[in-house]
């Protein structure tokens, strides 16, 4: 069954669908890496921010107004390097996909698909790392009590997913990816098991599961130039 949706797949992807699915990626990787040069401007700027309130208070002792400006900064500078984080992984993910679609060799497909695991497990322990008791309490302050609990559910299927899948990611990871016992026939064995097709779903709920995240990251954006405003018009 497998090899008959591999091949209808395939089809496709050598079609006038396949044509617009490449085009479409192009667009969006375009787009995203724009996102992600925008992201960096903001960040540079908290951190110019931050800089200068640090020298200011090494010069003088430093108000309570002062170091409500900074925490609001570094508040700030936090939600954008998450949000940054996710646009970049999701960056990254259209960038595999557009190569996973459409290579046919198979010891290209191996390369390629033992780098969707590695990529899915490392983002995946990232992105929950960086999402976790620290970040939400900051979140607990900025969003709504509805986004943060959706939030929470989105986080939470992230979760499920990645315990779901760690044992099988793992694997490849240590295997094939580290190479760590040297094993030839473990690592062949690891490859010879590899489902293009399965792959190409793997990813996609992954890709799914990380845009379920995002938008209640990017409310925290307004929410923390907000505190900044706030911060610097008390009055």
């Amino acid at each position: 069954m497998g090899e008959y949706v591999e091949a209808f797949l395939q089809c496709k992807m050598d079609s006038s669908e396949g044509d617009e699915l490449r085009s479409s990626l192009e667009a969006v990787l375009a787009d995203e890496k724009v996102a992600i040069e925008l992201f960096k401007i903001q960040i540079q700027h908290c951190s110019k921010q931050i800089d200068g309130i640090n020298a200011i208070a090494a010069r003088k002792t430093p108000t309570h107004e002062l170091m409500a400006k900074k925490r609001a900064f570094e508040g700030h500078k936090t939600v954008l390097n998450i949000a940054a984080q996710i646009q970049q992984c999701s960056y990254e993910v259209k960038g595999v996909q557009k190569i996973l679609y459409f290579e046919k060799g198979d010891s290209s497909r191996e390369r390629i698909i033992a780098e969707v695991s590695l990529m899915v497990y490392e983002w995946c322990e990232d992105l929950l790392e960086m999402t976790g008791r620290k970040f939400q309490k900051l979140a607990e302050g900025l969003l709504t009590q509805p986004d943060l609990l959706n939030f929470r559910i989105a986080r939470q299927r992230l979760k499920d997913f990645f315990d779901r899948e760690k044992s099988s990611l793992s694997s490849v990871r240590h295997n094939v990816g580290a190479h760590r016992d040297h094993d030839f026939m473990t690592e062949r064995d690891i490859l010879d098991k590899f489902d293009w097709v399965r792959t190409i779903g793997l990813l996609s709920e992954f890709e799914h599961l990380i845009l379920g995240v995002s938008p209640y990251v990017q409310a925290l954006i307004p929410a923390g130039l907000n505190q900044i405003d706030q911060a610097f018009n008390k009055n």
